[in-house]
């Protein structure tokens, strides 16, 4: 046992030598100093590593408390996707980063501390780890975490990334309703919102679709998800002009279109409903959005006799 473990460690250690710099001389010292700590128990280091990045994220909890969330104790550990799932329960929303140090880098520049997974192990022996990248410094080409019982581990670059490519290298953030991260991939940022929009406020979803919206205002999918923050808050004309918005940029959408149909119903206006919901082909909407259409069809036509108020839009 003990020659496995040592080969292990001489496979972490070695190759290095021959290896330039992986971060730039002349990157600029960072350190989140703030971070808070907390150490891990046995196999906990999950998390520990989450309580100190929602502690960054201004969320005050511990450990302990998100265990129950996060640690599976048949595995001794805590999955990927329930990391990226619990900070939901706290307003904040984890999102995934490129799978680069330049990465990790620019979000410690920003000020956001990264959670990354590392392997410490064999292909066929695996020791996965949680921890957090808190720093860097270019001129020694070396990164600083929080990590299992040492509130400041050191680690050069060469072997922060060793560790990390074991790892498939995975890393998140957490950002606050509205932020975006420095390097956001769109279709990624929208895909985490709207896992965040299920247990969210509808101020807090509507925030996150509004900063998707600024960055990439040709997206129509952030213009719906806008909209139905808006709806969910009760803000039925801006939700309508949020539909509106993402039909100017794709017509085809459907989902779009009868949102804005049972919103227009909702605002007194069942003939401009019915005007939106017939612009919908019978052969475009599948599955459940077939299924939703169909119930806003049947809703209008229980007001079909009714006119519409004076303050809704032509048709």
């Amino acid at each position: 046992m003990y020659s496995i473990v040592l080969a292990g460690c001489l496979l972490m250690l070695g190759g290095c030598v021959s290896r330039g710099p992986l971060i730039e001389s002349s990157a600029r010292v960072v350190e989140l100093d703030d971070t808070p700590f907390f150490p891990q128990t046995a196999f906990q280091c999950g998390p520990a590593a989450l309580a100190t990045l929602l502690g960054a994220s201004r969320v005050a909890v511990t450990p302990a408390e998100l265990a129950p969330l996060v640690y599976l104790p048949s595995r001794h550990g805590s999955l990927q996707i329930e990391m990226q799932a619990a900070p939901r329960q706290y307003a904040r929303i984890s999102y995934r980063i490129e799978p680069e140090l330049a990465a990790i880098l620019a979000e410690l520049d920003a000020g956001r501390p990264v959670l990354v997974l590392h392997n410490y192990g064999l292909p066929f022996w695996p020791r996965w780890h949680y921890a957090v990248v808190v720093g860097y410094d270019g001129a020694r080409d070396r990164v600083v975490l929080r990590s299992g019982k040492v509130r400041r581990q050191e680690l050069s670059a060469a072997n922060f990334m060793r560790a990390w490519d074991n790892a498939d290298r995975w890393g998140m953030v957490l950002l606050q309703a509205g932020e975006l991260p420095v390097a956001a991939d769109k279709d990624r940022y929208l895909q985490t919102v709207a896992a965040f929009e299920r247990v969210a406020s509808p101020q807090d979803a509507l925030l996150a679709f509004e900063a998707a919206t600024r960055r990439w205002p040709d997206e129509p999918v952030a213009w719906v998800g806008m909209g139905t923050a808006n709806y969910r808050n009760g803000d039925l004309q801006r939700a309508a002009g949020n539909y509106r918005a993402a039909l100017q940029i794709d017509s085809a959408q459907s989902g779009a279109r009868n949102n804005l149909a049972m919103t227009l119903l909702d605002l007194g206006c069942p003939q401009a409903a019915k005007a939106e919901i017939e612009r919908i082909s019978a052969a475009q909407p599948s599955g459940g959005l077939a299924e939703a259409v169909a119930d806003t069809r049947k809703q209008i036509e229980a007001h079909a006799g009714t006119a519409d108020k004076a303050s809704c839009p032509a048709y």
